[in-house]
């Protein structure tokens, strides 16, 4: 990977770059890579590095900086500005800003099509060569029909842009990246650009009307639409005024919500929910004075649900975690909508997240990551564990739940009472997915189950008794990927999909793991009890914890953007089940300090007891074990295996272990088979004769 070669790349006479940033095909596929030098006591320089041919020259052929990203949002406004570093800065904030590499001079050799009948905003450097590249990029967008406005830096516009005194003069050289520097934030600088090409985007003002397909007119907020929204693969607010922006799109399963600008961030909610709602009647309140009545909220709401799912564009949503490209987000649920950007290089905390969150009403906010020394070693005083064999198999369930797309290992956290169960799993989703509450009782059926996965990243059932059979296939199906239909309502005959990967994670006192599907999805953690001297008070130790929580998360996205950057080169000499978590942590083993193929021994380790575990609770596979030891073969119907078992085991007869009828012999049988192979019996079903006969065969495998 382009990350993997920047690290190992070394300039024969310069050495190794302070910097190193990667110029990207349409595809996301690495071109150039610009190596910055900073030599002490001389100027700056860079030496380019041609991906393709793996020479140290510039290729030919130069493609725009985020490049990639640039095709990805085809109706966003983008910054040109002179050098990564200000473009990243940019970025930083939440802005689409790109650059040419080489500079004035190199222009010509950058391909700019991608801008073509874009809006492009130059921001030009303070200085002479600053403004020249300005003036040079000005006019070939130009001639690529670009609408281009071009800032002009002076000590009165900077003043003026970062809400303080103008400065008596600007450094030569100025730029954005000492803007941002200096503290310039996503809202200071998007008030300036909502001043640039109001004429060419149509918007429907306060008082206009739009005839609805029912023929009637819709009020004038509902006529408040970006014009731009159907076809814009990202959200850009009212460039006339951010507070009336209005975007409706609709989700993949067709359910309509509503982007919306709410002090200077921009919130996205689904429009059948209670809080667009409560928006809609507030808003109206604060114009004309008075409230919206019932029925005229639900007919505003019903032709904006209209509008998004005939006429808006069609957009993933996620949680938590969302993807674009080859970014992670992190979604951080405070008052302000922020998010994490995650990619091979890093992480950092932005304004305006590109993908669409979502809110549900019992989210909770994360702590705000800043990295500290200790790294993730942080998180062991809060966790009640017996090794550092299961510390590390916590941190790689936490680790795992950074994936944008699962499949999902189900953490069990098994104790005696006073073994600070609950607590752990509260310690636990703290630093993914806060919520309150932070953990349920056990769902009473499927259909709460997939209400619980449609509105949290995390599911975490707390002090369960045991799972039902019913309830442990539908959390298998979440862990791994599955879908859930039923009727949205009891009076028509709608039906609501729901398509969903999720952590879970469960707590109790009696082995939870018994059933061996899900066994075989399952990361058990045995809890230790905690002595009664050894107990802290819980106010002591939950204040301790958010302290220690920004670097604890820190650490985390070091690790998954650590995992980003290597999991193309990761090859597991052998795969286990839930193969795609295991390349996951695998990828992350350096940034977690762990040495290579750690992680593979102890999850092996943690499988093979917990494969023990779902044996000791199945009487089946204990009998069919123990009957192996000898008959190394056997051959027959489920009825002859059945009386077999009845006769040899005539206690587990009694206690009605096994089942009653051959057909749920059959099917039981089925669930242990990959226990009983991992314990070197191979089971097999076929049909033998013209009357197809149903024959069981077990196989002692040596």
């Amino acid at each position: 990977m382009a990350e993997d070669l920047t690290r190992a790349l070394v300039h024969p006479k310069a050495g190794k770059a302070a910097h190193s940033h990667v110029y990207r095909d349409a595809t996301g596929g690495a071109v150039l890579i610009a190596h910055r030098y900073d030599p002490p006591g001389r100027r700056k320089f860079f030496l380019p590095f041609d991906v393709v041919r793996g020479e140290w020259k510039a290729p030919e052929f130069r493609p725009l900086y985020n490049l990639d990203r640039i095709l990805a949002a085809p109706a966003e406004l983008v910054v040109f500005v002179e050098g990564e570093k200000c473009a990243d800065a940019l970025g930083a904030l939440g802005f689409l800003a790109t650059t040419s590499f080489g500079g004035a001079k190199a222009l010509s050799k950058t391909d700019l099509a991608a801008l073509a009948g874009r809006r492009v905003v130059i921001w030009p450097d303070h200085d002479a060569p600053g403004r020249a590249y300005a003036a040079q990029a000005e006019a070939a967008l130009t001639a690529l029909g670009c609408r281009v406005a071009v800032l002009r830096i002076d000590p009165a516009f900077v003043g003026a842009m970062l809400d303080q005194p103008a400065p008596a003069a600007l450094e030569p050289g100025w730029d954005a990246a000492d803007a941002v520097a200096q503290g310039l934030t996503f809202r200071q600088l998007q008030r300036i650009l909502d001043g640039y090409f109001s004429d060419e985007d149509a918007k429907f003002s306060v008082a206009d009307t739009k005839i609805s397909p029912r023929g009637d007119k819709m009020s004038a907020e509902t006529a408040k639409i970006s014009a731009n929204s159907a076809n814009s693969a990202e959200f850009t607010p009212d460039p006339l005024n951010s507070a009336d922006y209005l975007d409706l799109w609709h989700s993949p399963d067709r359910e309509a919500f509503a982007s919306v600008c709410v002090n200077g961030h921009i919130e996205h909610w689904p429009i059948a929910s209670r809080s667009f709602r409560d928006l809609l009647s507030y808003r109206h309140r604060q114009e004309h004075g008075k409230m919206l009545s019932a029925a005229a909220l639900e007919d505003h709401c019903r032709a904006l649900t209209g509008e998004a799912l005939f006429d808006g564009a069609c957009h993933r949503n996620f949680l938590r975690i969302g993807e674009a490209g080859r970014c992670l987000y992190l979604n951080l649920g405070d008052a302000g909508w922020r998010g994490v950007a995650i990619d091979a290089q890093g992480w950092q905390v932005i304004a305006r997240p590109p993908v669409r969150f979502l809110r549900a009403r019992s989210m909770a906010a994360l702590p705000v990551p800043v990295r500290q020394p200790q790294g993730i070693a942080a998180l062991r005083p809060f966790l009640n564990l017996g090794s550092e064999d299961d510390f590390r198999m916590l941190v790689a369930w936490l680790l795992g739940c950074f994936h944008p797309r699962g499949p999902y290992p189900i953490l069990i956290l098994t104790g005696e009472q006073g073994s600070a169960k609950s607590t752990t799993a509260k310690v636990l989703r703290s630093l993914i997915d806060p919520a309150n509450p932070m953990a349920r009782s056990a769902p009473q059926s499927e259909q709460d189950l997939v209400i619980a996965a449609k509105h949290n990243h995390v599911l975490a059932f707390d002090n369960l008794s045991g799972v039902k059979p019913v309830l442990a296939d539908a959390l298998c199906r979440i862990a791994t990927g599955g879908g859930f239909g039923t009727r949205k309502l009891q009076s028509d005959s709608d039906e609501v999909l729901f398509t969903a990967t999720r952590p879970i994670l469960l707590n109790g006192i009696p082995d939870l793991a018994s059933r061996p599907d899900l066994a075989d999805r399952a990361i058990v953690v045995h809890l230790p009890v905690i002595e009664a001297g050894a107990r802290q008070f819980e106010a002591e130790f939950w204040k301790g914890f958010e302290r220690a929580a920004p670097g604890i998360l820190a650490a985390l996205l070091d690790a998954t953007s650590c995992a980003l950057s290597r999991i193309g080169a990761v090859s597991l000499a052998e795969r286990p089940r839930m193969a795609d978590f295991a390349k996951w942590i695998t990828a992350a083993e350096p940034a977690l300090g762990w040495e290579d193929g750690s992680f593979l021994r102890i999850y092996r380790a943690n499988r093979a007891n917990t494969e023990s575990a779902a044996i000791e609770g199945n009487p089946l596979a204990e009998a069919v074990l123990t009957m192996m030891q000898d008959h190394p073969s056997w051959r027959g119907t489920a009825t002859e295996l059945l009386k077999l078992l009845r006769q040899r085991f005539p206690l587990l007869s009694e206690d009605s272990d096994l089942p009653r009828q051959p057909n749920h012999l059959t099917s039981t049988l089925r669930r242990v088979s990959p226990l009983l192979r991992r314990r070197g019996v191979k089971t097999g079903f076929d049909r033998e004769g013209k009357l197809g006969l149903r024959v069981i065969t077990l196989d002692l495998v040596q």
